[in-house]
């Protein structure tokens, strides 16, 4: 079972290869626009590439943005028809391109996004604060097509009165890297302080990787209560989160889950509600509010427990000593737990689930946000009862907010930003997997290098990077088989791959690999007879294609039971 896990965790780290497309590839295959910043020139832009039928004048363009200039938004920004949008920074150095909505006639203010096809957003400054100095719209990054495609990388995101990123429709995939988000928040209403609502039913992707995300009134993510197919956080920094739902990162019900290399700190600072007066002598709480926990996921049509992968290892969690003064002085809160001990046992109940060497600490950043403006919150909302009255505002911006014809030095990150590196003393430094430290790895640039290159080779010392002669797929065995069978493959160069099996008719029956950057080597994957829908196939023959490198090939295996 170690193994399994151990192979697991090697699967998740190589995905940062995956979904991590270079700006290369974006500018090798397609045209790229640059735009001029200034007011509505994208919005101008975007709408200029559109034929008089609606119909994209290039299905493949890119918007290339200035580095260091402002874009004020007249309107939303959409998808042309079922044309993908690309949004990119120019290459080079310099303070990443600004979006900032404006506030129109009526004294509203638009989305910055709402996008009903795919979308890719790189190296961008986006604020939910508009050109007046106000929160404007809420779900700035609102995706609404089914099986939606939509990646960020190295981005900013800064402020939204409800959410993010709102996922409104179902098998969408999300890939988040490189970012930072902060400022989820909303006086009238923190229970809108999130960073991602994974609403729109059930979900196939939400992967995020190398970002950090500080300062909300709510939770990290929330699903509505759906469901989850395949959610990765790894390397992940999180700090200073309300909670007033309780529970901090919804992802209860998940098929395929993989909560690695994370540091969660103040999390859930305005603390779990005591009940020990309602609890037999002896009894421990079972329910206590944690940080996140794991569900019986009651979708057959999806997988059974017994067929859910659950991985949760190298986190730390921790809290600063002004939460803890705090939660001490208050008789009927405490912190939040890391795993309750319900989702203890549930773990616990299934070999395919793990939750291990996931340690508490407090590593002490080297220039946060100050946590006091969270505590004063706090003991505001505890006084009142958890009132949606006059809350004290809880948003970090060291340069403040003012209409931009008054102030605009009030606008973008500041030059002496927050800093969430921490002492290389501490346990979490040497914590993550590999013996790198844990959270978003981009505040310790000489060791996401190191980590960038130990993610080439297999832990075991194995090298992947020994290229065999030939791009080739073996035959699968044992063949004939029931119920499970291994496929191998040979690639001679780091590819994308995709690999699908098809029945006699040519349908789709199940994608193993998808469309996933791979290392050149040798590289294996079961199938378990089940096809994307998790339901048992029939007996009979089936293809197995493999694609990459814009090259095909197939074999025939054959399921006997």
């Amino acid at each position: 079972m170690r193994r399994q896990v151990y192979t697991i965790f090697l699967i998740v780290l190589a995905l940062s290869s995956v979904f991590i497309l270079s700006k290369n590839v974006v500018a090798q295959d397609s045209d790229t626009l640059d735009v001029v910043a200034d007011y509505e020139s994208l919005n101008l832009a975007i709408e200029g590439d559109t034929t008089e039928t609606g119909e994209p004048k290039n299905y493949n363009r890119v918007y290339r943005l200035e580095r260091g200039g402002w874009y004020l938004l007249n309107g939303t920004l959409e998808n042309i028809k079922d044309a993908p949008l690309r949004i990119v920074a120019a290459k080079g150095e310099g303070p990443r391109p600004m979006l900032i909505a404006s506030v129109d006639e009526s004294g509203g203010t638009s989305k910055i996004f709402t996008n009903d096809g795919d979308a890719e957003w790189r190296g961008l400054y986006v604020t939910g604060i508009n050109n007046l100095g106000n929160q404007g719209n809420k779900n700035n990054f609102t995706i609404n097509k089914e099986e939606g495609r939509y990646i960020m990388d190295d981005c900013f995101l800064d402020d939204d009165r409800q959410a993010f990123f709102r996922m409104n429709s179902p098998n969408q995939k999300l890939y988040i890297t490189n970012s930072i988000f902060r400022n989820a928040e909303r006086q009238a209403d923190p229970w809108d302080g999130i960073m991602i609502a994974a609403r729109g039913g059930i979900q196939d992707t939400i992967f995020v990787q190398n970002c950090t995300f500080y300062v909300a009134s709510n939770r990290i993510m929330d699903d509505y209560n759906g469901k989850l197919k395949n959610v990765i956080f790894d390397h992940n920094t999180f700090d200073e989160y309300g909670g007033v739902v309780g529970g901090n990162l919804a992802v209860d019900q998940s098929v395929n889950l993989t909560i690695t290399n994370n540091l969660f700190t103040d999390v859930g600072y305005e603390g779990g509600r005591v009940i020990d007066d309602e609890l037999l002598p002896g009894e421990v709480d079972t329910f206590a509010v944690e940080i996140f926990g794991i569900d019986s996921l009651e979708a057959p049509e999806l997988a059974s427990d017994d067929q859910r992968h659950i991985v949760i290892k190298n986190n730390v969690y921790g809290w600063s000593p002004e939460v803890i003064a705090w939660m001490d002085s208050k008789p009927d809160r405490k912190l939040y737990e890391f795993n309750n001990l319900r989702t203890q046992l549930m773990i616990a109940g299934f070999p395919n689930m793990v939750s291990e060497n996931n340690i508490e600490e407090y590593p002490g950043y080297s220039d946060p946000p100050d946590i006091q403006v969270q505590v004063d919150y706090a003991e505001y909302r505890w006084a009142t009862g958890g009132s949606n009255e006059n809350n004290p505002p809880i948003w970090a911006d060291r340069n403040g907010r003012n209409d931009l014809t008054i102030d605009a030095t009030t606008m973008g990150p500041a030059e002496d930003e927050y800093d969430f590196d921490y002492p290389t003393t501490s346990q979490a430094y040497t914590h993550a997997q590999g013996g790198f430290p844990v959270g978003d790895l981009n505040w310790f640039p000489d060791k996401k290098a190191e980590w960038e290159a130990w993610i080439q080779t297999s832990v075991d010392g194995k090298n992947n990077n020994v290229a065999p002669a030939e791009f080739a797929l073996q035959q699968n065995y044992p063949n004939p088989f029931n119920p499970s069978t291994t496929i191998s493959y040979q690639l001679n160069k780091s590819s994308v791959v995709k690999l699908s099996v098809f029945n006699t008719l040519g349908q789709k029956v199940r994608v193993l690999v998808s469309d996933i950057r791979q290392n050149a080597g040798t590289h294996s994957v079961q199938w378990d007879g089940l096809d994307d829908s998790h339901k048992l196939v029939s007996s009979g023959f089936y293809f197995y294609r493999l694609e990459a490198n814009n090259q095909v090939l197939t074999k025939k295996m054959l399921l006997m039971k």
